[in-house]
């Protein structure tokens, strides 16, 4: 006699040899990371290879990846360089472009996003950023998830820019938790509830959107920026800002004069000096 079985005892059963096959606990390799054993198969989803494994929960993160003006990421690459941040964990998703570069020790590094450690008055702060963020919205949305996971009950503070006129020069934090909002008013936060009237797009979005599901405080603070190219200006004020609004003493390296001189002389070699004055007395041209 034949006997069928409904759908959900094959799905069961189904679910059960992939596990049974496929699926083994991580374990530690020689170089000390975490990582996959062997025969695993990554379906999409974001993997973490561990160099050290300190506990993030309830821990304070920057985060900032590339985009408008790399306002953000020049922020976070400055406060990573000053403090001599401690890598943590690459951060792996499938979605991510497929580049693969040489890292400082000559050795070829899989495209991620660098999860690291600094340490900012006695604090333990982590920091989070990379070349690129995941270019479909579910690799946005995997990689998103796997970051709040990691900080569940901490507060994670996204850094970004925005697009505007020049002659507009300002730094605003949104928040998406109304209680949230209340705490950081309190502070003296800029929290504003009409910009960016378009909207948040890519990981700075979801990170920040989706912190009350994971019960993490989440705000993106965005500073003003023409956004042609990479603005140290905007940046540094962005650092200032945060400092300012968190009591965080973060430190602002950035010497956004040096850096417009650098990126003159590229352009107008022997000329640089003299632009830099010229440009330094209008605030307004100072994007580039």
């Amino acid at each position: 006699m034949l006997i069928c079985e409904d759908n959900s005892t094959v799905l069961k059963k189904a679910v059960g040899q992939i596990h049974s096959q496929l699926w083994h606990p991580t374990k530690k390799n020689e170089a000390n990371h975490y990582t996959a054993s062997k025969g695993v198969v990554a379906f999409m989803g974001a993997l973490i290879d561990w160099i050290s494994q300190p506990s993030t929960a309830g821990c304070l993160l920057l985060v900032a990846m590339p985009g408008v003006g790399d306002v953000g990421k020049l922020a976070i690459d400055a406060v990573n360089a000053e403090l001599d941040a401690e890598p943590i964990a690459r951060i792996l998703h499938p979605s991510l472009p497929p580049l693969a570069k040489l890292d400082d020790d000559g050795l070829l590094a899989p495209p991620h996003v660098m999860l690291s450690r600094v340490i900012v008055d006695g604090q333990e702060v982590y920091t989070l950023t990379g070349d690129a963020q995941p270019m479909t919205p579910e690799g946005q949305h995997e990689m998103a998830i796997s970051v709040l996971d990691l900080f569940e009950g901490g507060e994670v503070l996204v850094l970004a820019g925005m697009s505007a006129e020049a002659e507009r020069k300002e730094v605003f934090t949104i928040t998406s938790s109304p209680s949230y909002r209340i705490d950081l008013e309190a502070m003296g936060v800029d929290v504003r509830r009409d910009e960016p009237k378009a909207g948040v797009i890519g990981m700075a979005a979801l990170i920040t959107a989706m912190g009350p599901i994971k019960n993490v405080k989440t705000s993106c603070t965005i500073a003003t920026t023409v956004g042609n190219s990479a603005d140290p200006v905007a940046s540094q004020l962005l650092l200032e800002t945060i400092r300012k609004w968190w009591s965080l003493p973060l430190p602002v390296p950035i010497d956004a004069t040096a850096r417009l001189a650098a990126k003159l002389k590229e352009l107008h070699p022997g000329k640089a000096q003299d632009m830099v004055s010229e440009l330094s007395e209008s605030p307004n041209s100072i994007y580039i």
